[in-house]
């Protein structure tokens, strides 16, 4: 492995065969290798890979078209079509991913052929390839392959037709009036991905659907296209009898940010339900008006400690330091560690000094280097110059 590591490194032609053969290496790390090094060294590669592509060896076969793809040179895409027949399932599917790699729009329609494979791996690849390549002929056909029977192509395709845009929007759009309930989840996520406002009345008048799950996927969607006129829609959906479109609906007015959706997001606040009631602490924190920060302050004291921690957080994001830091400076003796090291966070960012030494002790025992660094700047926030409020 280290020689297929250091020929790469030298990169000159000399370099090329031996790593060649190591692509039929018995050791699979060794073939990585070898195809990272070909990859590296580029264009002086491209005709020994081509070779390799064509020869007896699967293995080598497979790792040549991952080359090729890596490498980018799209005069190979003839070729790698070829490869879409190989009698070896793992050799197709590398032509297919280095095809999108390649964005060839050459391999538009033999992509598309492979969508209908009956090996899923196959047709989840080609789903992934035409999202990159992002060809308007290829929008039905992604289309389609929402309802597919596996729920991985059905996800990669969405993922697709999210990745071409809002050149896919009139077919999402034909199709959501006719599609059957599975199928209108796919659709409305997708829209809402895509964030075309030609979508908001297709997505406003999903909020009637009778499907639980429709409305949710609907109001989240709404959300990610960030309009004013979304939160009446949305508010009115704040007392549903499903607590998981309560809970779509928070994330939704979260999401659009505005400070005339503070008001239900306060009475979702107050939902039996925890999980939505946690979802409307952190969508307040995203909108960060000042008319937040009393709701939140109470749900300070919510029995569920995840709601308190994330009303901690939002408390820290608005910032408000007069109104706040008393009460947050209380919520340390909050019996979850979790909660009061958000508490503690959220102090740093209001530069209070009660967060100092709460910090120094969550340091102290910290075992996530993720959380470590967290709180390293906070400690560094803390302890600078508070700024007049």
């Amino acid at each position: 492995m280290a020689v297929a590591g250091g020929l790469g490194e030298i990169g000159d032609d000399q370099s090329v065969e031996p790593l060649i053969h190591s692509l039929s290496d018995t050791s699979k790390n060794v073939q990585r290798v070898a195809t990272e090094a070909l990859s590296n060294i580029g264009e002086p590669a491209v005709s020994a890979l081509l070779d390799a592509l064509i020869g007896k060896d699967q293995l080598a076969r497979k790792w040549a078209a991952e080359a090729l793809g890596n490498i980018g040179d799209a005069s190979v895409a003839q070729q790698l079509i070829a490869r879409l027949n190989d009698p070896n399932i793992e050799v197709q599917r590398a032509a297919v991913t280095a095809l999108g790699d390649l964005k060839s729009k050459r391999a538009i329609e033999p992509l598309i052929e492979v969508l209908s494979s009956e090996n899923i791996e196959l047709a989840r690849a080609a789903t992934e390839a035409l999202g990159q390549i992002r060809s308007n002929v290829a929008i039905d056909p992604l289309v389609s392959a929402l309802s597919s029977f596996s729920e991985d192509v059905r996800s990669a395709a969405a993922q697709a037709l999210a990745h071409i845009g809002s050149q896919a929007v009139p077919a999402l759009l034909e199709e959501l009036g006719t599609a059957d309930r599975d199928l209108r989840l796919y659709i409305v996520a997708v829209l809402g991905n895509i964030g075309d406002d030609r979508a908001r009345r297709a997505l406003t008048k999903a909020l009637q659907n009778p499907d639980e799950r429709v409305v949710a996927a609907a109001a989240i969607a709404l959300g990610q296209l960030c309009k004013h006129s979304s939160v009446k829609h949305l508010a009115e959906l704040s007392d549903s009898s499903y607590a998981s479109v309560r809970c779509a609906i928070a994330q939704g007015l979260g999401s659009i940010g505005m400070a005339n959706a503070v008001e239900p997001l306060s009475h979702l606040l107050q939902d039996n339900d925890w999980v939505t009631r946690m979802a409307a602490a952190g969508a307040l924190g995203e909108v960060g008006s000042r008319k937040g920060v009393q709701p939140l302050i109470q749900s300070l004291a919510d029995p569920e400690w995840s709601v308190r921690l994330h009303s901690a957080k939002a408390l820290g994001q608005i910032g408000q330091k007069k109104c706040v830091t008393e009460a947050l400076a209380r919520a340390l003796d909050d019996r979850e560690d979790l909660v009061r090291r958000e508490v503690a966070l959220a102090l740093a960012k209001l530069g209070a000094p009660e967060a100092t030494e709460a910090l120094k002790e969550f340091a102290s025992t910290s075992q996530s280097e993720e959380a470590t660094q967290e709180i390293a700047e906070a400690l560094a926030l803390a302890q600078e110059e508070p700024e007049a409020d």
